[in-house]
């Protein structure tokens, strides 16, 4: 593990226990800090359809570009002779990353930025009337990234009750991005994108569609990778 990979799995860990601990105490003690009840993002609304519907663009997007790189490499002969696993791999890390990333990134550690970043502004001159993190949300990076995603997650980057929700879905959402650096430069802009997709498919209809919709994008790019592995084998490259 490099160092940077280090330093991130401590700031992970150091944020479970937060807002595993910590944050329950102080929405206990400051009901107003955050906009939301504990579990409010558990509720349900819509119906499967309708998640899966919503979610087609980034299932079309992970499958289009899995698809393109499996067309213009080639595996090595182990990956294609045992290429079940996978598949089956796949899919164990597709639940796994499905329940897990979205409980903590889109749950917990949306709930526990918007307490650090409002106490983080108070730190940097709120308590004077300007917090400098709440102007450059404000007027430099909530624009920047309601420009970016085309304006649909607008209610939510400069929510109703206030800058911090945008503020900390920015935030835990680089948190999310800066942890799939091993994916390389375009792994780690398109994991930007995708979390911001899943935000938007949390608030619109809960963390279950979120958890659904991650799975469903994961499974997919494995499954993409198994049908190459066995058209490669099938050729003889095995």
């Amino acid at each position: 593990m490099s160092e940077q990979e280090n330093e991130w799995s401590k700031q992970f860990w150091g944020k479970i226990l937060f807002c595993v601990i910590v944050l329950p105490i102080i929405m206990w003690i400051w009901p107003e800090a955050v906009p939301f009840k504990f579990f409010e993002f558990w509720n349900i609304r819509g119906n499967v359809i309708q998640w899966l519907y919503s979610a087609w663009p980034i299932f079309a997007w992970g499958t289009g570009v899995a698809t393109i790189i499996a067309i213009c490499t080639r595996n090595d002969r182990d990956t294609n002779r045992h290429a079940e696993k996978i598949i089956a791999r796949g899919t164990l890390i597709s639940i796994f990353a499905g329940i897990a990333e979205e409980v903590i990134f889109r749950w917990l550690f949306l709930l526990g930025a918007i307490v650090l970043v409002k106490i983080g502004n108070f730190l940097f001159f709120g308590f004077l009337g300007f917090g400098i993190p709440s102007w450059l949300h404000l007027h430099a990076f909530g624009p920047l990234a309601n420009w970016i995603t085309l304006g649909h997650l607008e209610p939510y980057l400069f929510h109703s009750t206030g800058w911090a929700v945008g503020a900390a879905m920015l935030s835990a959402n680089s948190f999310f991005r800066d942890g799939h650096k091993y994916q390389g430069s375009f792994g780690w802009v398109n994991s930007w994108f995708i979390g911001m997709f899943l935000f938007w498919i949390m608030f619109q209809y809960g963390l279950l569609a979120a958890i659904l919709a991650h799975f469903v994008y994961d499974l997919l790019i494995f499954t993409v990778l198994y049908v190459d592995a066995s058209i490669e084998r099938a050729r003889g490259n095995a």
